[in-house]
């Protein structure tokens, strides 16, 4: 089936102007102005006349099985709802364990990538966990990484306390496993480390580089605008060194991450202080719980992270005046997938067709996304709801 989708604005995520975009199946066959339906075949048309059209977003830390975050049983979160992942725009997932391994497994994470994968999305995983040695797949990280083709990394973390406190060796030996099972599949696989709060920031990584030689570009920084302690200082240096980071969209004061920094602002310091945009992404971690503070910064309740706050600080940084529309999309599509080593984050022929018509650049709502070629929302709304129906045997019990 064909769908010719007219008139849009595209950011592909460069600025293209107003072209037609016609997809065949999964895939973006053609990109130009004026293109009419093809002769003797269905073909869906979309008018997109005064909507703009970008890449559907690339979030690279996602609690697709959910987690606790260390809030205990009733702060446990469930599978992330296929609602909230769409209707943000979202077209491509990478999921991960948090530190909760004993309520949840790589297992688990592994088939609900598989269940999002049937529905249209793209999915991906890392193995591992916050401890070393990691929990695995199949026994090693190595054999993880070369027979099972949804596994692109690793995922551990440094300065945090409920780490095993790595060093720099720790680190050298899970890197080695990783690189070596990637270089037998001939892909790329990337070690994500979490930065927790602890004084040491990205000191086990600056040591790993200085005495191993890996390329910084293949170990990505989570978690990397924390204002106290400053990890935003050393994340600017590695993208210098050719190294990428990852920002959180939740981590900010007034959504209640003591320590973290509007992504809008991290990145406005960081683009003044010489970092390099096309080493920076940003991810939700979302599906995590979140506490909802008063105004004292006590607790008194909880929230779900949504993967949505991606949007709302991609808008921000356009509209703040921090970096073009352009260059903030980058930080959501292009360079994810440049990190990611995966075919993905552009509207251009032979990619896939993952995209989404929003009404402006000022609002960013989000009417329609289509993912690898099939539309997943219309009208602002999930197409899809559910899996399962009412029990139609119901009413004989009533």
């Amino acid at each position: 089936m064909f769908k010719l989708i007219k008139n849009g604005t595209i950011y592909a995520p460069e600025e293209k102007g107003a072209k037609d975009i016609l997809i065949y199946d999964e895939k973006i066959i053609k990109i130009e102005e004026n293109i009419s339906p093809p002769n003797n075949f269905a073909c869906e048309t979309i008018d997109a006349s005064d909507k703009i059209i970008y890449p559907g977003f690339i979030d690279n830390h996602v609690h697709l099985i959910g987690a606790d975050d260390g809030q205990g049983p009733m702060g446990r979160t469930h599978d992330i709802a296929w609602k909230d992942i769409v209707e943000s725009g979202t077209t491509t997932l990478v999921g991960c364990l948090g530190s909760s391994r004993f309520v949840r497994s790589l297992q688990s994470l592994y088939i609900k990538t598989l269940e999002l994968d049937m529905m249209g999305l793209s999915t991906y995983m890392y193995t591992g966990s916050f401890v070393i040695p990691p929990p695995t797949l199949t026994g090693e990280i190595r054999k993880d990484v070369y027979l099972i083709p949804k596994v692109i990394g690793l995922k551990t973390a440094i300065s945090d306390p409920t780490t095993n406190h790595h060093t720099w060796r720790d680190l050298a030996n899970i890197a080695s496993e990783l690189l070596y099972g990637s270089s037998i599949a001939n892909k790329h696989a990337v070690l994500h480390v979490h930065v927790g709060r602890q004084k040491t920031r990205m000191n086990r990584i600056f040591e790993l580089i200085d005495n191993t030689g890996i390329n910084p570009a293949r170990v990505i920084p989570t978690h990397i605008n924390r204002r106290d302690p400053d990890v935003i200082e050393q994340a600017i240096e590695y993208t210098k060194m050719g190294g990428i980071v990852d920002l959180s969209s939740l981590m900010r004061r007034e959504e209640g991450t003591l320590t973290g920094l509007k992504p809008d602002l991290a990145v406005k310091r960081m683009l003044d202080e010489g970092a390099v945009l096309e080493n920076l992404t940003m991810s939700s971690d979302g599906n995590v719980p979140q506490p909802i503070r008063d105004d004292k910064m006590k607790q008194i309740g909880r929230y779900i992270a949504p993967l949505d706050l991606n949007r709302r600080e991609i808008r921000d940084m356009a509209n703040n005046g921090v970096c073009s529309f352009s260059d903030s999309l980058k930080i959501m599509t292009s360079n994810v997938a440049k990190a990611l080593g995966i075919k993905k984050g552009r509207i251009a022929e032979g990619y896939d067709a993952d995209m989404v018509i929003a009404d402006n650049i000022d609002k960013m709502r989000v009417e329609q996304v289509f993912s690898r070629g099939k539309q997943v929302v219309r009208d602002g709304e999930a197409v899809w709801k559910t899996h399962f129906q009412r029990d139609p045997y119901y009413h004989q019990y009533r």
